[in-house]
């Protein structure tokens, strides 16, 4: 059920018609912001490979880019508000460096308050 409502957006913001591509050099056309759920190793967890796997196979041939957001998933729920800063700092840098880059945000379980 999170995965079709992180999917409704992702559709959202990125229509099905062909938009042309991202122009600066290194920029996917779409680039999904993922936060892992707790006690998960790094990386985008299962349901954060899950979407992007899903999405890419959805968006009609463009590039899908992906950034798992740095924060230590542990049951420390107070270390999460780092995963939340590190976000930021991502989509701050892709709004700068990319600007005609789609957007993405997503998370699962602890994930997701990171977001």
């Amino acid at each position: 059920m999170i995965a079709a409502a992180l999917l409704a957006a992702a559709l959202l913001i990125a229509p099905n018609a062909v938009a042309p591509t991202a122009h600066a050099q290194g920029c996917p056309d779409i680039e999904v912001v993922f936060a892992r759920g707790t006690d998960e190793p790094p990386g985008l967890g299962r349901v954060g490979s899950a979407f992007v796997d899903s999405l890419s196979g959805r968006v009609g041939g463009r590039s899908v880019g992906s950034y798992a957001v740095v924060y230590p998933a542990t049951f420390d729920f107070l270390a999460a508000a780092g995963g939340a800063n590190d976000a930021s700092a991502h989509v701050q840098y892709m709004i700068a460096n990319c600007p005609r880059t789609r957007l993405v945000l997503g998370g699962y379980s602890q994930g997701a308050a990171v977001i």
